[in-house]
């Protein structure tokens, strides 16, 4: 049984659309933008929806209701892309041009935060994540850290931090994700990454779900909203 993520196919055709209309326009810089980039960039920020490939008869309507509802949000995303992979290959080029070391990049940190009873969706948690203590620094200013939980996002929160000056591609660094929500009583998870001397968009560190619990005497019968 195959089971695939119905947004990995409707990102990639979206994507695919924007750049050849892109480049009849004559554009330049989509020219050196690589296709992968963007479409990760796009589906790390959007909660997957899995489908199985003997349920192909579903798959259509599926599409055709998760793209209405979502086509908006992903074109977004993809010009956001497209704007942030600028940047950095103008960077990269900066980089390359002055002969610097290559720069250390950690793998990005995927998770998710529901209620603990019911697995519901908890809208405005606090998710910070932690490097030795202190707030991580990301990787650029596109990313959040604190990132607030919200229903269109399932849940899910995402990081890429940055590694700092003195840290070595085979260290363990140490981190700490705590989430934070005032009608919940505080929870947290600890976890090492390693820096590597490559950047690889597809690299990333997946956590245990994590789940609160209510605090005492605390009404959550907003989540049923």
């Amino acid at each position: 049984m195959a089971i695939r993520n119905l947004m990995e196919d409707m990102v990639t055709g979206i994507v695919e659309e924007v750049l050849v209309m892109k480049a009849n326009d004559n554009n330049d810089v989509i020219k050196n933008i690589n296709k992968d980039d963007i479409i990760t960039y796009v589906l790390n920020r959007i909660p997957p929806k899995y489908y199985t490939s003997e349920r192909g008869i579903l798959h259509g309507k599926l599409e055709s209701e998760v793209m209405f509802q979502q086509k908006t949000d992903i074109l977004i995303l993809i010009h956001e892309a497209i704007k942030t992979v600028q940047k950095r290959r103008e960077s990269e080029l900066h980089i390359a041009k002055n002969k610097i070391k290559k720069e250390l990049f950690f793998p990005h940190v995927l998770g998710e935060v529901l209620e603990n009873t019911t697995f519901s969706i908890v809208s405005d948690v606090n998710v910070t994540l932690f490097c030795n203590d202190k707030p991580a620094v990301m990787i650029d200013e596109s990313w959040k850290n604190p990132y607030i939980t919200n229903k269109a996002t399932k849940g899910f929160f995402h990081f890429w931090p940055k590694p700092e000056a003195e840290e070595k591609a085979i260290e363990d660094i140490n981190f700490k994700i705590v989430c934070r929500h005032p009608k919940f009583k505080e929870n947290s998870i600890e976890f090492t990454l390693q820096a590597v001397d490559d950047r690889n968009f597809y690299k990333s560190h997946v956590l245990p779900m994590i789940l609160l619990q209510s605090q005492e005497g605390e009404d959550i019968s907003f989540l049923d909203d």
